[in-house]
């Protein structure tokens, strides 16, 4: 009985799914890198001027070739806010209506050769002066942002009535993201009130710097999940690092028993402090607290993760910078070097000495090139501007770059454009709840991790992809379904490593199994 109802269950759930037809590649036809990208992951048949010939990673995914509306070209890099309305949202706005899918797309996916930062309106540069950038929030005048973070908002008119004052428009400053910590799908939240203009207050009267919207509101003024738009974005140094980062992205089986976890933490007392303090980790404006202890309690909690592969540091100094076998830092630091499925770590900020400098290079801006990498893996790192460096922007202060950490094998992460401030920071807790231990897709995961919109965040990464788990995969055919269940019927399996193969292990794996059975169908 129980292979004939067990169907019917996974059905009632597929459709929640993030689908590949809901997601739309933005390409510009006038700019090769973007069309060898675009055509990789969706196809020639969908991409015409490639190399031909190309079946696709996600061909069922649309595609919108800006050159297409007659939009100026976008360079890569930096542009204004006026490029930027004028030469891709608008165009992109104009092509989802005329095609009548204003409410079929959910996910934006933009390729290398795209620019990835707006322009400060006053002050152009200023995202890249973290005190400068600061007094900007403060005077409640900061415009600058990630193009990604900004195409979130993509129906809303922010920029309307920006003078270049103090909170003069809902450009200045952030959005507060209704997404933040939510386990559910976007397909969940309706998108029929996704055009109509928001009715923004500021967050605890904060105009200009924390915008929202409020519950007793009349629903089609208030931002919900429903009305913002995932962006996700496929780059990287060369056109051949983004083509292997969505291969490994296509299909992610993690092997629970190998692959190990990175926390690099600083300065902290180890401990899942339960309020904010001045560990990095621990600031933000809407997070739950300590960030990496969470991440660190979790794994261990839910147990599914090999334990011994948890690698959890809370100290300074070059003693305690964790790097990979990969590289040599004059025999500094903790190595580690376990395929990786997610690194976070303090990077740059972490306090005291870094690894190397005498003989070898330091760590500091190279130790995401250390180290080994599953298929899947993660970055997302405590640092100002590690997505400072695509379309020949280049690094600054020394940080590691997260397309160093695809060129070396990296599949997913999160970064930022421009000083985002520690406040903000992508939440690992998330990234592992809702992805990693979870079953959102990457688009989905990595939104529930931002505290706010409309600010520096970029996501890297097919916004598809999802993961197959070892502890769940039984007959290790790279799927989770109902012949996993009936195996563990016939040999319980103890998939949550507590000693015992019981109800709580059947459970976990039913879960999987109700979002996982589609996995081979998309």
């Amino acid at each position: 009985m129980l292979r004939y109802l067990l169907p019917v269950l996974i059905a009632s759930t597929s459709s929640a799914q993030l689908r590949a037809d809901q997601v739309l590649v933005v390409y510009d036809s006038r700019v090769p890198d973007s069309v060898l990208v675009a055509e990789h992951y969706a196809g020639s048949a969908n991409v015409p001027g490639g190399i031909g010939g190309v079946a696709g990673s996600r061909p069922r995914v649309r595609v919108f070739d800006l050159a297409s509306q007659g939009a100026l070209t976008v360079n890569p890099g930096t542009m204004s806010l006026n490029q930027y309305v004028n030469r891709l949202r608008d165009p992109l706005r104009a092509y989802l209506e005329a095609n009548d899918l204003v409410h079929d797309v959910r996910c934006l996916v933009l390729t290398k050769g795209m620019p990835h930062r707006i322009r400060d309106t006053d002050n152009a540069s200023i995202g890249d002066d973290p005190a400068a950038a600061f007094q900007e929030f403060v005077q409640k005048d900061a415009t600058y942002s990630s193009v990604d973070s900004e195409l979130t908002m993509l129906w809303q008119d922010l920029e309307l009535n920006e003078n270049g004052g103090p909170a003069d428009s809902k450009i200045d400053g952030q959005v507060v993201n209704p997404y933040f910590t939510l386990n559910t799908s976007i397909n969940e939240f309706s998108t029929e009130h996704i055009r109509t203009a928001k009715l923004f207050t500021g967050y605890n009267g904060n105009n200009g710097q924390y915008w929202t919207t409020v519950d007793f509101f009349p629903i089609e003024f208030q931002l919900t999940p429903g009305d913002i738009v995932l962006v996700c974005r496929l780059d990287g140094h060369t056109v051949d690092d983004v083509r292997a980062m969505i291969d490994r992205g296509r299909h992610i089986v993690i092997d629970m028993d190998t692959v190990g976890i990175v926390l690099d933490e600083s300065d902290s007392n180890g401990i899942a402090d339960p309020t904010n303090n001045k560990e990095l980790d621990n600031q933000g404006f809407l997070d739950p607290p300590d960030d990496y202890e969470t991440v660190r309690d979790d794994v261990f909690a839910d147990g599914r993760f090999n334990p011994f592969r948890v690698h959890y540091d809370a100290l300074a100094g070059q003693d305690n910078f964790i790097v990979g076998p990969n590289l040599s830092f004059d025999g500094e630091g903790i190595v580690v070097s376990d395929p990786l499925i997610l690194l976070a770590h303090y990077g740059s900020n972490h306090a005291g000495p870094k690894p190397g400098g005498i003989n070898d290079p330091l760590a500091r801006d190279l130790y995401a090139e250390s180290f080994n990498y599953a298929p899947g893996a993660i970055f997302n790192t405590i640092e100002s501007f590690n997505g400072r460096n695509f379309g020949g922007v280049g690094e600054w202060q020394n940080q590691e770059q997260i397309a160093d950490f695809i060129a070396a094998g990296g599949t997913l992460g999160v970064a930022h454009a421009w000083e985002p401030f520690s406040t903000t920071i992508a939440s690992n807790t998330y990234l592992v709840r809702h992805f990693l231990l979870g079953s959102l897709t990457w688009a989905e995961a990595a939104y529930t991790s931002f505290t706010d919109l409309s600010w520096q965040h970029m996501v890297l990464g097919d916004p598809l992809a999802r993961v197959v788990r070892s502890s769940e995969d039984l007959d290790g055919d790279g799927a989770v379904d109902v012949d996993d269940l009936h195996m563990w019927e016939f040999n319980p399996t103890d998939i949550d490593r507590d000693g015992l193969a019981n109800d709580v292990d059947r459970q976990i794996l039913f879960r999987t199994i109700r979002f996982y059975e589609t996995q081979r169908r998309r």
